[in-house]
């Protein structure tokens, strides 16, 4: 059997990373080529993992992709198709739903891995990047969260039969590892930099914007001065331009707020965090949450923006809703240092390394495509 993994692009977390630990995965059990639509830092991790031989970069992403018309795309996705002539066409995103059309063109079983809630599901059928029927045409459906099969009635008024809830898994071997690294810089708006002390430190990482949170992560910061924050992830006006706090941060110059701008090992921070705070609006598919907990670094997060509530457990603190800037300072105001440092909030690494590793989790996924 042969499948082709198609990841939408290669940023550094979130569903690319996912599709890739997926992709290499499956290769235990199946030819597999990983197509890339367009560059970005994790390409190389990409190529470690199934091999260069085996990864094809289209670049077909980017502000151009929607630029495209939708057909030619499909066109080039079945070119993609017919050249690598796979058993299984698997999509790892919404974005890249013309290999679903292309790949049921052809007669292929094609599965559509779904990252996305409701909101990013309309953002990508009003920039033509999905279709509304797209989910019909697809043999299976697998979920990053169960409560997606939701978004997937509301937004396509169809969920179809075969679906896997497959939720989030890690490579928590390479994260201990990773998270070993002496590296974690950091700086302020004002340039002095980071010293990792008795203050507990919140943390958060990702590409700041209003989606991921970065003005509550800031008025957080703002509230907070007895804690130091630390964001790792694009934050400046040149690679972040839709981060909507940039004035405020150059202009208000908290202290305790420091950016370590886009890295290549994140575990390094994280591992080092008190807290770490995913501020995100939505996040269905919270990858970096499971990393940060088989790390033994608790979480503060929003039952509305993610599915967390099922295995978050003694590690973390949940809140009920969606993200807001009250709630969450309310909960930082009452920390106790001690208190998230201790085992009860610590304790339960293990049990996460094995919930969320990966070589545990694709037998379920190779039994679902293999029923096709």
């Amino acid at each position: 059997m042969s499948a082709v993994v198609v990841v939408h692009e290669a940023s550094r977390t979130g569903a690319p990373r996912m599709g890739g630990l997926i992709a290499a995965g499956l290769r235990k059990y199946m030819d597999v080529r990983l197509i890339c639509l367009h560059d970005g830092p994790l390409l190389p991790w990409l190529e470690e993992r199934v091999g260069a031989d085996k990864l094809t970069l289209l670049e077909l992403g980017g502000e151009e992709r929607p630029k495209t018309p939708f057909a030619e795309r499909v066109a080039l996705a079945q070119q993609v198709i017919e050249e690598a002539a796979p058993d299984i066409v698997y999509v790892n995103s919404a974005a890249a739903s013309e290999f679903v059309v292309a790949g049921k063109a052809a007669g292929l079983a094609t599965v559509l891995h779904v990252h996305e809630k409701a909101e990013m599901l309309r953002w990508l059928l009003r920039y033509d990047l999905v279709k509304l029927d797209v989910p019909a045409l697809c043999d299976g459906v697998v979920l990053a969260a169960g409560d997606l099969r939701g978004d997937l009635a509301e937004i396509f008024g169809f969920v179809p039969e075969r679906c896997l809830d497959f939720g989030i898994a890690v490579d928590p071997q390479e994260i201990a590892r990773l998270a070993a690294a002496a590296d974690a810089s950091a700086r302020n708006a004002g340039g002095r930099g980071f010293t990792w002390g008795s203050r507990p430190v919140v943390g958060m990482v990702g590409h700041a914007s209003e989606r991921k949170g970065a003005d509550i992560f800031f008025e957080a910061a703002a509230a907070c001065p007895e804690h130091d924050f630390v964001w790792v992830g694009n934050w400046d006006r040149a690679t972040a331009p839709e981060n909507p706090v940039f004035d405020r941060f150059a202009a208000e110059r908290l202290p305790n707020l420091y950016v370590a701008g886009a890295v290549d090992n994140p575990y390094a921070y994280i591992a080092r965090f008190d807290l770490f705070f995913l501020s995100s609006r939505e996040d269905p598919n919270p990858v970096v949450l499971a990393e940060a907990l088989t790390l033994g670094v608790p979480v503060l997060a929003f039952s509305r923006t993610t599915a967390v509530g099922d295995f978050l457990g003694r590690s973390g603190i949940l809140c009920h809703g969606t993200t807001n800037t009250q709630d969450a300072v309310r909960v930082l105001q009452a920390l106790d240092a001690d208190e998230i440092r201790s085992p009860q909030f610590r304790g339960l690494t293990e049990r996460y390394r094995d919930r969320f590793d990966i070589t545990k989790r694709v037998g379920d996924l190779v039994g679902f495509l293999g029923a096709l």
